[in-house]
């Protein structure tokens, strides 16, 4: 079922035409075709000439990018199509390991098999780069998207859940958010699938990454909030001619099954902490508020208006952000402050940040 909101429905003024076509990576080169009213993409070969011979082998005209936005529904996806799928045709993408992380593209495609049996990629680091690698095929792009409260607060309890299974401690709802990026989902777009260098991300405005973003997810073939999945998963289905059905995975009830821990709520947190959470991450809030029903109907968003910009700058978000990493690492390590207990559903008060 889509997902609805009244105080969140369109009137006229509050959206913005849609941004035009942007150049995303000086490697990846787009030509945009209309196809059952949604766009679609071929990716560029560079000009060598390789369309023929990619006919001739009778390779699969259509490959799926899964974008993963971390809690969001993705491992659901994942595994499905792992168990779905056979091995050549469906890769995971990798992070890079050790100091190769710091390289960029952050990224390693050694074990990708055969990418011309390659039907599906998928992963938290599908950079533009790689689109190069499947030159002359039709690119048909798919994520899922989440609203900043319910995001940081499922996060939370996932990263709460997996220290606690490790022997580590658990910290303060309050120290994770400060430890949390702003506009996480933002930013992960574009540094992990636009490949934008932390220096770059630094100089854009918030008007910038919020169009940058908006016009790359126009591109998609669907977008959606995360409660979308049953959707994506029956499209992919009928397009790979796999089950259309997924057993949900990574699930915090999953989790609490394998290691005791009272998860917090949306509703445990205060109203003034939900109206900070917004306003501190209106380029996420806003991005949801565009996209969450869209499905394939992606030609016909229009984005909403920003109407605000965060009042703390990047860089400075950044630096108080570092320090609290820190705090977050000392403290799920070491507990040396016996004041930062993890939320308790017994007599929980209404939760700040």
């Amino acid at each position: 079922m889509r997902p609805t909101s009244e105080q969140h429905s369109r009137t006229e003024g509050e959206v913005v035409s849609s941004p035009g076509a942007i150049k995303t990576s000086s490697a990846l080169q787009e030509t945009a075709t209309q196809k059952t009213g949604s766009s679609h993409l071929v990716a560029s070969d560079g000009g060598r000439g390789h369309g023929h011979e990619h006919k001739q082998r009778a390779i699969p005209l259509s490959v799926q990018f899964h974008y993963h936005v971390p809690k969001c529904a993705g491992r659901t996806i994942d595994r499905h199509l792992s168990a779905a799928l056979p091995q050549d045709a469906y890769y995971r993408t990798r992070r890079r390991r050790g100091f190769g992380r710091l390289l960029s593209p952050p990224h390693g495609l050694a074990e990708m098999p055969d990418r011309e049996k390659t039907q599906v990629v998928g992963g938290h680091f599908i950079g533009s780069s790689i689109e190069s690698h499947f030159a002359g095929r039709e690119l048909r792009r798919s994520i899922l998207l989440r609203d900043p409260v319910s995001h940081i607060v499922s996060y939370y309890n996932f990263r709460m859940m997996r220290y606690l299974l490790a022997g580590l401690h658990p910290y303060s709802f309050s120290l994770a958010y400060r430890a949390t990026q702003r506009n996480f989902i933002t930013h992960y777009i574009l540094r992990n699938f636009l490949e934008l260098p932390w220096s770059r991300l630094a100089r854009l405005s918030d008007d910038e990454k919020y169009d940058t973003v908006n016009a790359f997810l126009a591109t998609f073939w669907f977008v959606g909030d995360y409660r979308l999945c049953d959707d994506l998963v029956a499209a992919l289905g009928a397009t790979l001619e796999i089950p259309g059905r997924a057993v949900a995975a990574n699930t915090c009830a999953e989790w609490q099954r394998r290691v005791r821990w009272m998860r917090l709520e949306e509703d445990d947190l205060s109203a003034d902490a939900v109206a900070q959470i917004r306003r501190e991450n209106l380029l996420d809030q806003r991005l949801w508020e565009t996209w969450h029903e869209a499905g394939h109907d992606v030609a016909s968003v229009r984005p909403r208006a920003l109407a605000g910009r965060n009042a703390t700058g990047f860089v400075t978000a950044e630096s108080t952000r570092f320090v609290n990493q820190i705090a977050r690492r000392i403290q799920r390590r070491w507990r040396p402050f016996k004041g930062l207990q993890a939320p308790t559903t017994e007599g929980r008060a209404a939760v700040p940040v």
